[in-house]
Parts: C-alpha cells; sequence; structure tokens
C-alpha cells in the first residue's frame, strides 16, 4: 500500500513540474485564454459590413465598433462587475436605447482599469455617468486596437 502512495506521489509532483513548464514557458494562448476575466459588452446593433457599423456609430457619442468574429458590434458601454451592469442598463434603458449585452474574454489590465471606473460610477450621480462611460469606451477602444 505504502508503495502505491509513494509511486502516486512522484507522479503528481512530475505532472505538477510539467504544467508548470508548459504553462509558464510556452505561452498557450488557449489556455490564457480560458482563465481570462469576462466583461460584458451593451451594443446597439450588428452587422455584416463595417461601413454599416460605422453609420451606426456615428448616432451615438462615443460609441466604439468591435469585430467579434465576421460581425461588427457598435458597443456603447462595458463593464466587468454585475451591480454596476445592472445599473447602467437601466440607465440606458431610461435613456430610450434599446440595445443587446453579450459577454467576451478581456485581459487582466484593462479589467483591473475597469474595476476603478466602476468603482467611480457606483459612487457617483446619473450626471458623471456619461463621462466615466466614455472613460471605458475609450480603454476599449485601446485594448481593441
Amino acid at each position: 500500500m505504502k508503495g502505491n502512495i509513494k509511486i502516486f506521489l512522484i507522479a503528481l509532483v512530475i505532472g505538477l513540474v510539467v504544467a508548470y513548464f508548459v504553462n509558464y514557458k510556452f505561452d498557450v494562448p488557449t489556455l490564457s485564454y480560458a482563465l481570462a476575466p469576462e466583461a460584458t459588452i451593451f451594443y446597439v446593433g450588428a452587422y455584416n459590413d463595417a461601413d454599416l457599423a460605422s453609420v451606426k456609430q456615428n448616432s451615438y457619442d462615443n460609441a466604439v465598433v468591435y469585430k467579434d468574429g465576421d460581425i461588427y458590434k457598435v458597443v456603447i458601454g462595458i463593464y466587468c462587475k454585475d451591480d454596476i451592469k445592472d445599473l447602467m442598463e437601466s440607465y440606458f434603458l431610461d435613456q430610450g436605447i434599446i440595445f443587446a449585452s453579450s459577454k467576451i474574454k478581456v485581459n487582466n489590465v484593462l479589467y483591473k482599469n475597469m474595476e476603478n471606473y466602476e468603482l467611480l460610477i457606483k459612487n457617483s450621480t446619473k450626471e458623471y455617468y456619461v463621462g466615466l462611460n466614455n472613460t471605458l469606451l475609450n480603454l476599449f477602444q485601446e485594448y481593441i486596437n
């Protein structure tokens, strides 16, 4: 019985060393993508043509065109926390804006920056939502470029 435990522990240590080596020495995009944090985008249109998306983008201040596969989405907001997502969803609906939402993967740097601005949104009044939302959209624009 003790022999089996020793063999199991040795195999476990070898597996951990190999996993560490593969994870940190090689850039495995699927692994980092799987562990990447998620954000929710609010978009007002999805188009197959970039020109149509640009026309729709001009209808909204600071909207961003985001290419998701073969689809161009006109993004009016991006949020990582559920409570801020709900708050901004209510704000956009009060403004009469009809939109859809979807989840995307983002890197840790963008996620941390978004958290900082979302804290400001949470602790501010509606007068500041537009400016803070525009800042989040600018961060997202830098991220996708």
